[in-house]
């Protein structure tokens, strides 16, 4: 097994290393927008029109991405899900910082200086310099945006990747080459204690949703902490209501997947009931 987390960045011919190394290793190549949850898809179009042109025909599109991202989004428990399958690149925004930490995940950066990100959507565009910079200004803000929303850090930080490839001395070819040698190294093949960690941040993120989802727990939710080890889950943080406490264990055992759950959730004895 072996998974790769790959930005999108608009003009940098990410898609081009993509497409070359799911065509050399018959990987699954995703392309994707992170969700919080499968709700939010019916809420939000799907992609955008430059972006739609730039990946090509439907067809096209649906050849490399599969039915595996509906609409080109995902949810975070569906890429984990994705990424417990094994031999799939995941190209997007989120995918890398989710997957952070977890052994044998290959976090790569696929960049370009603005001025060649420019010149490469003004080719592809047919635009002038002023309608291509906005469109890209447009993108890395729309990927700041969802970066700071799920992970409140910046996605440029060197350190959320193992691997930084600049497309303006390297070619895709070569990028796909480098790829390739990394994967077929042994470094990034399946060991137990990776697959552990994946099931258990993807029950992390089940329960995250279902707390987002439940009515009766309502904002409160987001004061709650949620660890998972080997299946165990513990819920802490401090809550301002008595039912909060008992409305999230509730919610979380009945999750699929949890093993056991301890609860020390704290109500603030400054708060009343």
């Amino acid at each position: 097994m072996a998974i790769i987390a790959m930005t999108r960045e608009m003009g940098t011919l990410g898609k081009e290393v993509a497409r070359e190394f799911g065509k050399r290793t018959g990987y699954t190549v995703l392309h994707h927008e992170l969700l919080e949850d499968s709700d939010e898809r019916d809420r939000r179009n799907s992609e955008s029109a430059v972006y739609r042109f730039l990946e090509g025909s439907d067809a096209e599109i649906d050849k490399w991405r599969t039915n595996r991202a509906p609409g080109g989004y995902l949810t975070p428990e569906e890429v984990f899900e994705i990424a417990l399958e094994g031999n799939v690149l995941i190209r997007g925004w989120g995918a890398n910082r989710l997957l952070k930490g977890v052994p044998r995940v290959l976090s790569v950066r696929v960049c370009a200086p603005m001025e060649d990100r420019v010149a490469e959507m003004r080719n592809r565009l047919g635009v002038d310099h002023r309608a291509a910079t906005h469109e890209i200004d447009r993108s890395d803000a729309a990927h700041s945006r969802t970066f700071l929303r799920f992970f409140e850090t910046d996605w440029r930080d060197p350190f959320n990747f193992d691997l930084i490839l600049n497309t303006a001395h390297l070619s895709p070819k070569t990028c796909a080459d480098l790829l390739c040698d990394t994967v077929a190294g042994g470094a990034f093949v399946e060991t137990a204690e990776a697959r552990r960690m994946l099931i258990d941040r993807m029950l992390e993120s089940r329960i995250s949703a279902a707390f987002r989802k439940e009515r009766d727990l309502g904002r409160r939710g987001v004061h709650i902490r949620i660890t998972v080890e080997d299946a165990e889950v513990r819920l802490y943080g401090v809550v301002s209501d008595g039912s909060s406490r008992q409305i999230a264990e509730r919610v979380a055992g009945a999750q699929a997947g949890v093993r056991s759950l301890r609860n020390d959730i704290v109500r603030a004895s400054g708060f009343a009931s």
